[in-house]
Order: C-alpha cells, then sequence, then structure tokens
C-alpha cells in the first residue's frame, strides 16, 4: 500500500489490513561544537564569535543576556564540557533539560537567551527565539522541555 508522507511525519496503512499507523517523528537535530568555556548539561548556548582557534563559528559559550558576544541563544548542551572540548547541542525537537530565570512564562510562549548564564526568559525585543515553552520546570534547574527551532538554520 502508499505510504503517506510530508516531511517524517504521515500514516501508513497497517499491514494486517486494520487501518493506518503513524508515523512519529521527534525531530530532534544536533551539532558537535567546541566549548569556550564551562558548560553544564542543559545550558543554553551560544556561538562564540570572539574564538577563533578551531575556526570562526565553531565554538560555544553559554548564552547571557546583555553580553554581546554570547546574547543569541542557538541550542542546549546535552552533555557537561570544560573549555576546549567538543560539546554535542540539540538545536531542534523536543528537550527536556533547559533552564529558565523565571517562572512566569506561559506554555507556548517563544524563550531566548536569558539573564543568567545558560538559561532561557520570555522572548524580549530584539532577541531571537530558540525555543517554545512546552513544560515550565523550576527556575535555575535544568528541568524545563521546551521545542526548540533551530533559529540558526544549522
Amino acid at each position: 500500500m502508499a505510504v503517506y508522507k510530508i516531511d517524517g511525519f504521515g500514516t501508513r496503512n497497517q499491514t494486517d489490513g486494520s487501518g493506518f499507523d503513524a508515523n512519529h517523528s521527534t525531530r530532534k537535530k544536533f551539532v558537535r561544537l567546541f566549548a569556550s568555556a564551562t558548560i553544564a548539561e542543559g545550558d543554553a548556548v551560544a556561538i562564540d564569535f570572539a574564538t577563533s582557534t578551531n575556526g570562526l563559528g565553531n565554538h560555544v559559550i553559554p548564552c547571557l543576556l546583555g553580553t554581546e558576544n554570547s546574547s543569541v541563544a542557538m541550542g542546549i548542551a546535552t552533555e557537561a564540557a570544560s573549555a576546549g572540548d567538543l560539546v554535542s547541542v540539540q538545536i531542534q525537537g523536543i528537550n527536556t533539560t533547559a533552564s529558565l530565570d523565571d517562572t512566569n512564562d506561559a506554555v507556548g510562549q517563544p524563550l531566548a537567551c536569558g539573564a543568567g548564564s545558560g538559561e532561557l526568559t520570555l522572548n524580549v525585543a530584539a532577541s531571537v527565539p530558540v525555543a517554545i515553552l512546552v513544560v515550565e520546570g523550576s527556575t535555575g534547574v535544568h528541568n524545563s522541555t521546551v521545542y526548540l527551532l533551530n533559529p540558526l538554520n544549522l
């Protein structure tokens, strides 16, 4: 039978002819970049253009609102890393280890780089949203669920 699919989503006939099954996709994407500073698992990170040791655009640092080089979050670190280490960064899909700098955001709101290092907050004017809030966790703890948007189209 035919498979109906649009970019990973769709349905397919069950082999016994009793109906359809859904094709589920987590839509997760990851990149590996070099850490320019200590990064904790669950930290929101930004590309560090001030470091060129391994080429411009190949380094990340914890994002921090108001700091020119780190105020555009691009994903969430999926592991801890020290400066110079390669670190896996999730850039798209559901992530359950994000940290928020406050707990007054509503589900579905866009999130961007926050005032705490490696944290996200409600998207503010002139900020690029990196995620959408799915489940709000505790302030400063890596337990919030977000949907990452891949804002840099990596």
